[in-house]
Parts: C-alpha cells; structure tokens; sequence
C-alpha cells in the first residue's frame, strides 16, 4: 500500500498528468455530445426503450475510447519521465522491489483510466438520455453492460499498455510510437493484408469495436473480452520480467 500511495503522489503532483486527463476528457465528452446528437436525431421512430437505452450507451461508449491515447501516453509518460529525470533510482532506493513500484504505477493509472471514463461516460449518458427523451429509454438493459465493460477495458488496457511499453523501451518517443502503432496504425495496415483479418482479431481495437458494437460479431464476446485483458497483462508482465533483468 505504501508504494501505491507514493505513486499517487507522484501521478498526481506531475502537470503532465492534469493536462492528459483534461485533454482525454474534454476531448472526449465533446465528441460524444455532438457524436449522440447527430446519431439520435438519425434514430428510426420505432425504435423500442430499450434498444434506445443501448444506443444511448454505445453512442457513449465510442467517445470514451477515443480518450485511451491521452491516457495510454500518460501510462508512458509516468515511467520513461522519471527514467529521463533520474527520480526512478531515488524510487528503487525508497522501494528496491521493481515489479512492486511497477505494479503500484498499474494500479493508480488503472484508477485513473476508470475515473476518467466516468468522467465521459456519466454526463454523456445523461446528455444523451434527454435528447433521446422522446424515445422513453428503458434503464440499462443486459445488453448495455457488455458494451460498458468492452469500453472500460480497453480505456485500462491501453493505459496499462502505455506504461509497459515505457517499461520496456524507457524512452518516452519510441513507447508512445510504438503504443500509437499497435492501436492505430496496425489494425490499418493489416487491412491490405491476406491474412490480415485474422491479425485484427488479436489486437487490441477491433476485440473493444465488437464490444461496444462499431464492428461484425467475429468472436464469441468472451474472446474478445479476453484478447482485450491480454494485451493489458502479458506486455505488463514482459514489462515486470524486464525489470527484473535490469536490476540483477
């Protein structure tokens, strides 16, 4: 518990941090307004309570993720900075264990990835409930939870990503390249590929697209769930491991 009140500390006394939250979030919460909006004046008139309640969290949804690249640099920024400062050796004094000082950094940034996604997903659903008020939206149907859960992971797994790959590369330029490669550009690239369909499936973007419904059913939604939690845990864990290299 002490090492994760530290990063606390650390996270939250840093301006990087402040603008990376503000930027996810108003970003964000501003795209899902216009975004809901536009899609719900588009609505058809028969549309039933509760398929109105869960277009109303899907239209949300797809703003949230749109803040997981201000979070997932923040989750990069948080190690290599302090590697690019030299606090990190003043860290592994105060707590020699790596893997505990990289696990309390996945902790607090995995609080601050969810905090963050309330921040967009709690007023955007309330904004979007009143205009879609002449539809009477039913209260969250079963169906709605799927594409909530799929959006909070994949806000968490990106951040998580963000800070192993800081772990792994400890250069601020390269990680965020290589996060911005693995979420954007990669699932574009294996696009013109023969097999690249197949590719998609085990990154990251088209498992959380399926979730909050914004792409075909390929995979049982257990898959894509689980394809989305590998990718926050095993970079993690080669993150962990390296660490452990480095400080034997």
């Amino acid at each position: 518990m002490n090492a994760i009140a530290a990063e606390w500390i650390k996270l939250r006394t840093l301006r990087s941090t402040w603008w990376a939250l503000g930027a996810g979030v108003v970003v964000s919460l501003t795209l899902t307004v216009f975004g809901a909006a536009t899609v719900i004046s588009r609505w058809d008139p028969g549309r039933t309570p509760d398929q109105a309640a869960v277009g109303i969290v899907v239209a949300v949804y797809v703003g949230v993720i749109l803040a997981q690249l201000p979070l997932g640099m923040l989750g990069t920024m948080t190690i290599t900075g302090e590697h690019a400062s030299g606090m990190l050796d003043t860290t592994f004094v105060a707590t020699p264990s790596r893997t505990r000082v990289l696990l309390a950094k996945a902790v607090v940034l995995s609080g601050a990835a969810l905090v963050c996604s309330l921040l967009i997903a709690v007023p955007g659903y309330l904004y979007g409930r009143l205009v879609a008020a002449r539809f009477h939206p039913s209260a969250l149907p079963a169906e709605a939870w799927q594409v909530i859960a799929g959006g909070t992971l994949m806000i968490v797994t990106t951040t998580l990503l963000g800070l192993a790959l800081g772990a792994i590369l400890r250069n601020g330029a390269v990680a965020t390249a290589a996060l911005v490669a693995i979420v954007l550009l990669l699932p574009f690239v294996a696009r013109v590929l023969p097999w690249g369909e197949a590719i998609n499936l085990f990154l990251p973007t088209y498992p959380a697209l399926q979730l909050i419904e914004q792409a075909p059913d390929i995979m049982p939604a257990w898959t894509a769930f689980a394809v989305l939690a590998g990718w926050a845990v095993l970079p993690l864990a080669a993150g962990v491991a390296c660490a452990g290299v480095r400080s034997s």
